[in-house]
């Protein structure tokens, strides 16, 4: 379901969480003001999708034209075929997507690979957080 101004704490908090519990290897880098006012920002400009159950954030994403930006999900409910849901999503309305991966995140570049989704290169950390990461493309069919 789309995302509207009301869930921005949410899924700031989401963010946070997951980033926390299964990637304790990224620097937290912004507040959690700044969190809420970024989330505030990508909900207001379309494009970011929730997944819920009774009530509850299970998971987001960030899509844009041609990108996935953001794919979280809470850590209790990893390998549930939330994110795949999500990403099937976004597969079924564009053509071709790209999505930056951590090169530390294993699980989520394994879950990427199986969604048809290929590496085209790596860096030494050209990011924020200064960490290696890999592009990853996929086309349809």
């Amino acid at each position: 379901m789309p995302a509207t101004a009301g869930d921005a704490d949410e899924v700031a908090a989401l963010f946070a969480r997951s980033r926390a519990l299964a990637l304790p290897f990224l620097p937290v880098l912004h507040t959690a003001e700044e969190d809420r006012a970024l989330f505030s920002r990508l909900i207001a400009g379309g494009g970011v999708t929730l997944a819920c159950e009774a009530h509850r954030l299970l998971g987001f994403m960030v899509e844009s034209d041609g990108w996935v930006e953001h794919l979280y999900l809470d850590p209790d409910f990893h390998r549930q075929g939330i994110g795949g849901r999500l990403l099937a999503a976004a597969q079924a309305r564009q053509d071709e997507l790209s999505l930056w991966c951590f090169a530390q995140n294993a699980a989520a570049l394994a879950f990427y690979g199986r969604h048809g989704f290929a590496e085209m290169r790596r860096t030494a950390g050209d990011n924020e957080e200064r960490l290696p990461d890999v592009l990853l493309h996929w086309t349809r069919g």
